[in-house]
């Protein structure tokens, strides 16, 4: 009779033992594993950038790189304060003079702010993305590489985006993303002509960060 009891006691802890941990693997899996962390996001990354319409054969493309801060409060929705800057040349053709020390003709600096929206709250998410943002352009125009008609300039743009961002294990996240930039003005190009829907900057870039 004791050793019935026992062993239906060494049974019942068998069996709640099992029931625990396979309540913990389904919680892991459901809550974990397969959902997409909210919080505070950080994201370096770098790529290609180049532009469209009027200012596509006069500016080469180049590189692009950005870093990017964001809070996540819910698996489908972020806000993001960003920066990104690009190195592009100009064509020869728009009357460069080769100062013989290289380096590249236009350096952009920007800062943006955006709302991201996800289409699921998975550890992997195709996002769209939009807001507004602000450039500023450096021109090297001096005496040792002096560029026709271009010059510094300070300018906002509209950015519209789209990518795709994946959770690697407990922290890092890859991020893969495509923008387009409505330019509000070129006035850092020769002319200083209004853009119109197709004059534009894109970019392509690859980053990698982590939710804290």
């Amino acid at each position: 009779m004791k050793a019935l009891g026992r062993g239906a006691l060494c049974a019942a802890a068998l069996w709640s033992t099992a029931a625990l941990a396979q309540a913990e693997t389904v919680e892991f899996s459901d809550g974990g594993r397969k959902r997409a962390d909210t919080g505070i996001y950080a994201q370096l990354g770098g790529g290609l950038e180049g532009y469209t319409g009027q200012l596509a054969p006069e500016v080469t493309p180049g590189f692009s790189y950005g870093a990017a801060l964001g809070y996540r409060p819910h698996g489908l929705f972020a806000v993001e304060l960003g920066y990104s800057g690009g190195l592009s040349d100009i064509d020869s053709r728009m009357g460069l003079l080769d100062d013989g020390e290289g380096g590249p003709d236009i350096v952009r600096n920007a800062g943006q702010a955006v709302v991201v929206g996800s289409f699921t709250d998975t550890r992997l998410q195709p996002y769209v993305l939009t807001g507004i943002g602000l450039d500023r352009y450096n021109v090297r125009n001096d005496a040792r590489g002096a560029v026709r008609g271009f010059s510094d300039d300070t300018s906002g743009y509209v950015p519209a985006g789209a990518g795709l961002r994946y959770q690697v294990g407990n922290l890092i996240t890859a991020d893969a993303r495509v923008n387009y930039n409505f330019l509000f003005d070129q006035d850092f190009a020769p002319g200083g002509r209004a853009p119109g829907a197709l004059d534009g900057r894109y970019a392509a870039v690859l980053s990698l960060g982590g939710t804290y």
